[in-house]
């Protein structure tokens, strides 16, 4: 059985309650007792992501389940930029309202809401699919800010984050999806020759190209994206970085280590901290 769920902020923060008419349906006969959770796969756009299904405490006694997935980057970023409309409408409305040191609830129009279908396949899957989703001549612009985070950043205007994006590791073939992504420090690992380079940049492109010198198998990478107000602290950022690294790592900088992996630091640049 499925259900149909508006979109509210609480798809792109922490997952979705399960409605009490519906809890049968998602539990399948087994038993989840309150105060624990079991974890499941929900697949969105065919690909499969982790989450749980959770039954809370609460003093009434009464059932309440949710499915969290609050803990996985990759399936809130998708959800993000799927319904794009949705997630830009919210993060306007909650920026004022922090601004004005209001709490935010979900008020988006009736004509402005969009669906997603929830259903249960069997008690370990849980399929999620697009029922109601609105274009706009922007989404391509607003889907490439979600990519760099800019609205996690901008939602958290009382904190002081210096990274506001971390990847996981990416394949090479994937570098072109992101050479335009702007002031990052970026690793690149050959996973075959052991070795790993970090650098940093005004923009990935500029810097990271395929067979680079320092580093020419290198096979996978990963970035992190300086918060606006440290971009005059990026070359620091990417020196501590390294620095951090050469000190448990083999490298080639001839600086005294304490080895805990068999790669070697392949950076040979540690002016920065010759003093």
């Amino acid at each position: 059985m499925a259900y149909y769920k508006k979109i509210d902020k609480s798809v792109f923060n922490y997952g979705i309650a399960i409605p009490k008419e519906y809890v049968e349906s998602f539990l399948l006969d087994e038993i989840i007792e309150q105060g624990t959770s079991r974890e499941i796969i929900v697949n969105f756009k065919k690909e499969n992501y982790s989450a749980r299904i959770i039954h809370l405490k609460n003093q009434s006694g009464k059932p309440n389940f949710q499915i969290r997935w609050d803990n996985n980057i990759e399936l809130l970023r998708e959800l993000k930029k799927e319904f794009i409309q949705t997630y830009f409408a919210i993060e306007s409305q909650n920026y004022d309202s922090k601004i004005k040191g209001e709490y935010y609830r979900t008020n988006l129009l009736g004509g402005n809401q969009e669906v997603l279908i929830v259903k249960a396949i069997n008690s370990k899957l849980i399929e999620l699919e697009t029922f109601i989703k609105i274009e706009t001549p922007y989404d391509n612009i607003f889907r490439d800010l979600v990519e760099k985070n800019v609205f996690g950043w901008l939602s958290k205007i009382d904190k002081n984050l210096m990274i506001t994006k971390s990847t996981p590791w990416l394949e090479i073939k994937d570098l072109i999806k992101h050479e335009n992504t702007e002031y990052v420090v970026y690793y690149l690992l050959d996973d075959v020759n052991k070795e790993l380079y970090i650098g940093s940049a005004k923009k990935l492109g500029d810097r990271v190209k395929i067979g680079r010198n320092e580093i020419p198998n290198w096979n996978k990478f990963r970035y992190e994206i300086i918060h606006p107000k440290y971009h005059s602290e990026l070359r620091e950022i990417e020196y501590h970085s390294i620095m951090n690294f050469a000190r448990i790592m083999k490298n080639n900088g001839n600086l005294r280590n304490s080895p805990i992996s068999d790669y070697v630091l392949v950076n040979k640049d540690y002016k920065f901290y010759q003093k």
